[in-house]
């Protein structure tokens, strides 16, 4: 009866320490995994038998990234790309975001200082351009056409023909208040300026 409790024991034991092996070795495992995962860049360092210099340079240029932003045109401008309009449910989606477009290369006609940043906050940018053409009541209407803009590029929700006719609506009055203010600017110009 004793041999059956020390055999037991032997066991007990061995199976202990065969359980703390093969945790430890998950452990270490898991422990590498994440390292790898959570470290920033490529698991090969990129130029390790480079000069000090073009490694900073490659470390830098690969830094940059990240920070560079381009908001292309989604559709063509020549109708001839298409024999028939596209129907697909993005199409009008992507027609606002190429409006969006139009209406900053009109202001920045307008004004070649004004320019926008992929980065900055289009509600703020024609909230400052456009504030003299369009006095106060203005205001109202950049906040429409953003908020109509914001839906369509970003809500899940169906954005369609009518939801696009609102939004060139407004795109339109927004363009007409820019030429406007244009010509308004113009004519305070000539009214200075003796002849």
């Amino acid at each position: 009866m004793q041999d059956f409790t020390s055999l037991n024991i032997i066991f007990i034991i061995s199976g202990g320490v065969l359980t703390f092996v093969i945790l430890f070795i998950f452990a270490k495992r898991q422990i590498t995994r994440f390292a790898l995962r959570s470290r920033r860049g490529p698991h090969i360092p990129i130029g390790t038998d480079a000069k000090k210099c073009l490694k900073k340079e490659l470390e830098r240029r690969i830094e940059a990234v990240p920070r560079i932003m381009h908001e292309p045109r989604l559709l063509s401008t020549e109708p001839s790309h298409y024999i028939l309009e596209p129907q697909q449910p993005y199409h009008y989606r992507f027609r606002a975001v190429d409006d969006v477009k139009t209406l900053e290369e009109e202001i920045a006609r307008q004004d070649p200082g004004l320019r926008r940043h992929p980065r900055e906050s289009l509600r703020a940018f024609l909230l400052s351009s456009l504030a003299a053409p369009l006095d106060g009541r203005g205001q109202k209407l950049v906040h429409q056409f953003c908020d109509t803009y914001e839906f369509a590029r970003h809500h899940p929700g169906e954005f369609g023909e009518d939801e696009y006719t609102a939004y060139s609506r407004l795109l339109l009055k927004l363009l007409d208040a820019c030429r406007y203010g244009q010509a308004a600017q113009l004519r305070e110009c000539s009214v200075t300026i003796p002849q």
